[in-house]
């Protein structure tokens, strides 16, 4: 297990969860969180290799999540692909601004899931949004 990269998934919805748990879990080192603040508290334990994260959450927001993240230097470097119905314009742009790696549509396509992850652990620091 120690060799399996760690990522840690932010949802607040079972069944995505239940997904995401289903395709990744043969692969890499899966850790959940249904919420942000849930997620800070484990990310200090353990800091993942790569954040899945759902944007509209209760309490702190995805959006809130990425900007705490992105200031912290013990975190900022970690690629953080949007897991996310949401794909307007706006929503893309300020997703990329805010130091995502990328994004993957709900509902989720094994594929295209499989390909963000590998595009953020090959180039952090690349935004992968080719929509």
């Amino acid at each position: 297990m120690a060799d399996k990269k760690i990522i840690l998934a932010i949802d607040d919805d079972p069944m995505v969860l239940r997904v995401l748990t289903a395709l990744l879990t043969p692969v890499y080192d899966l850790r959940i969180s249904k919420s942000a603040a849930d997620a800070l508290a484990l990310m200090d334990q353990t800091p993942p290799d790569l954040i899945l994260l759902d944007i509209e959450m209760p309490h702190i927001s995805g959006f809130e999540f990425l900007h705490t993240i992105k200031k912290n230097p013990k975190f900022m470097k970690i690629p953080v692909v949007i897991v996310s119905g949401h794909f307007e314009t706006e929503f893309v742009i300020h997703a990329e601004k805010s130091g995502a790696t990328g994004i993957v549509a709900k509902p989720i396509k094994q594929e295209e899931l499989m390909k963000k992850i590998a595009e953020g652990f090959e180039n952090p620091k690349k935004n992968t949004f080719g929509l």
